[in-house]
């Protein structure tokens, strides 16, 4: 028996599942790197182009004679998804004194259900946040040329540091690489304090502004039509607060595919990466009540995989600060 798409995703709850994909990302940005990819199966094989596009033919022709034809190499890659999962546990209590407090009109109600869908929303964005931030921030995902890693004075956040001249020259490596300029640069917290305060940057402004360079600013400096900022912290096991993206710089050509797959570009484009997601998650499960802990579990599910697709469409500088 063949089975329906809503008979596959065992449970899911509409309205739930609303409120879920309704929250936002806050400071995370791994969507804004590797953008999603919906697919409707767990796993796909999908062509991945050789570089046919950027190497030069003799296409003359005499009358008569035959065309050049052109052999286009492909990869076919196939792109598996894996399953994260999460329970958030509410004691009925909590659920019979919310409801308590709506009868009686209490002025600081709070919505358990939302706070249980937060709470499940924030801790798999951030699991997904995380592994992509160690995809991108590792050299291993880079092509050989592609990772410069700064020291002493050669950091952005020494006076001799070179932020401007090391990204507008990683920029020809790789529009020389794939053909297109790259279009995102994504600052960890720690790269952004060093390139907006550094020496080189400053020249190019006026000399009246004593603050930091701004945002717009850079995009114009290092010629960058997007600058995004990765503020996501986690904590470890002893407690400490550490920042997801660590002390890195990525420079990148990410193609503008949007949150339901939909494009305006051809499909062979030379992205960095993307992120495979099973169509329509995370999903919201229907709320269950565990007699044993006497609590409603509200769960929630998120199928996808982030994958470097081009490892020459970007360039990584490691400790910039």
């Amino acid at each position: 028996m063949t089975m329906t798409a809503a008979e596959i995703r065992l449970k899911q709850n509409p309205i739930l599942t609303g409120l879920l994909l309704g929250m936002g990302q806050g400071t995370m940005i791994a969507e804004q790197l590797f953008p999603r990819l919906p697919q409707a199966l767990s796993a796909v094989t999908l062509a991945k182009l050789g570089d046919e596009r950027l190497r030069n033919y003799n296409l003359r022709r005499a009358p008569g004679t035959a065309t050049k034809r052109v052999d286009i190499k492909y990869e076919g890659v196939t792109y598996a998804v894996k399953q994260y999962a999460v329970d958030v546990p509410i004691p009925r209590e909590l659920l019979r004194e919310a409801d308590e407090s709506r009868r009686l009109n209490v002025g600081n109600y709070l919505d358990i259900s939302r706070i249980a869908m937060t709470t499940a929303s924030d801790i798999l964005l951030l699991n997904y946040e995380i592994e992509v931030a160690t995809l991108a921030t590792s050299a291993a995902s880079y092509a050989s040329g592609h990772v410069m890693a700064l020291a002493g004075g050669t950091k952005w956040s020494a006076a001799t540091g070179t932020p401007v001249t090391d990204i507008r020259a990683a920029a020809d490596v790789i529009r020389k690489k794939i053909g297109k300029r790259p279009n995102k640069l994504t600052l960890s917290a720690d790269a952004f304090t060093a390139i907006t305060m550094n020496v080189e940057v400053k020249s190019y402004l006026s000399s009246t502004q004593t603050g930091p360079a701004t945002i717009e600013q850079l995009k114009t400096i290092l010629n960058v039509a997007e600058i995004v900022v990765g503020d996501a912290v986690w904590i470890d096991d002893s407690d400490s607060g550490k920042d997801v993206w660590g002390n890195n710089a990525i420079l990148a050509y990410v193609p503008k595919i949007g949150g339901t797959g939909s494009t305006d570009i051809s499909l062979a484009e030379p992205g960095f990466g993307f992120t495979n997601v099973i169509d329509g998650h995370p999903f919201a499960e229907t709320p269950y009540f565990e007699a044993g802990s006497k609590s409603w579990i509200y769960g929630a599910t998120y199928e996808r995989q982030p994958n470097v697709a081009y490892n020459t469409a970007a360039f990584l500088f490691s400790n910039p600060k």
